[in-house]
Parts: structure tokens; sequence; C-alpha cells
């Protein structure tokens, strides 16, 4: 049976007890599969944790792969998840996001505009973090500058 070729990037990275995550381009079902994955494998085990998933690239993903979010989603409250603050670019990627992860409560999963404002609300529930301790400003800056090379090029 041969593998679909992967879309969408990411970069995951445990920082304390916060599982940063940073998704940029379109995924597909291998692409979300395979985020999912390299997630399970840097969750901590032994203790509460938080996740930051920085999606504000993020340019949606196809139906298939949009399925497999609530299954990833119940995994990791399932595996010690706390709490998920999600980045997000719009209210209507808000939105797609959101009816297909499961719709859990806002005290659970929030969204928002803002990095800053994601740190400020993991702080408050418990999982100190800051815009300074973010480990992914290379990841989005190597994004941003291939979104504007493909711009210029006409892509």
């Amino acid at each position: 049976m041969p593998t679909s070729k992967i879309h969408g990037t990411w970069a995951i990275t445990l920082v304390g007890n916060v599982l940063v995550r940073t998704t940029a381009g379109s995924f597909n079902e291998a692409g979300t599969k395979a985020c999912y994955e390299e997630t399970k494998t840097k969750v901590p085990h032994a203790t509460p944790w938080a996740g930051l998933t920085n999606a504000s690239h993020w340019e949606l993903s196809t139906s298939a792969s949009l399925k497999t979010f609530p299954t990833m989603r119940n995994w990791a409250f399932e595996n010690g998840c706390v709490c998920v603050a999600v980045v997000i670019p719009s209210p209507l990627h808000t939105e797609i996001h959101r009816r297909q992860t499961g719709n859990f409560p806002p005290d659970m999963v929030s969204y928002f505009a803002t990095l800053e404002n994601a740190c400020a609300w993991l702080t408050e529930k418990g999982f100190p973090f800051t815009p300074s301790d973010y480990p992914h400003n290379a990841f989005v800056e190597k994004i941003k500058k291939t979104k504007n090379a493909d711009s210029d090029r006409g892509v």
C-alpha cells in the first residue's frame, strides 16, 4: 500500500510542562497523523501538562485530516493534558477547528488571536508561560520567508 506524501509542517517542543506545537500550511491526513505521532512521543508522562498550539500559519486541513482531530484531542486529555491554548489566524479557522476537535469547554480548550493572550491564559491555568518562552520563532520566520518567496513568484 503506497504511503501518502505529507502535507503541512510543524515543530513540537516540550518547555517545562507545556507542550508547544507550531503548525503551518495545509495539512492532509498523512501530515496530521505524522504530527500526532510525534506529539505522542514528546508529552510528559509523570506530570500534568498543558498544550500550546500556534496555528497562526495553519491554512486548514483536508476533511479526512480534520476527522482525526477528535481522536488526537481525546488522547491528549486521557494522557495528562489539563488544558490547551490555540493561537489561530481567524474566526473562520477557529470555528472549523472547534467543530472538528470536539467542541471542548473553554476552560479546557481556548482560542486566541495572539500568542501573548494564549500565554496569559496558560499562566492563569497554572502553567506559567510567556512569549519569551516560545521556542519556535526561527520556525515561524522560515515559514514567513517561504510564503514571501512564493508570493514573489506568483505562487
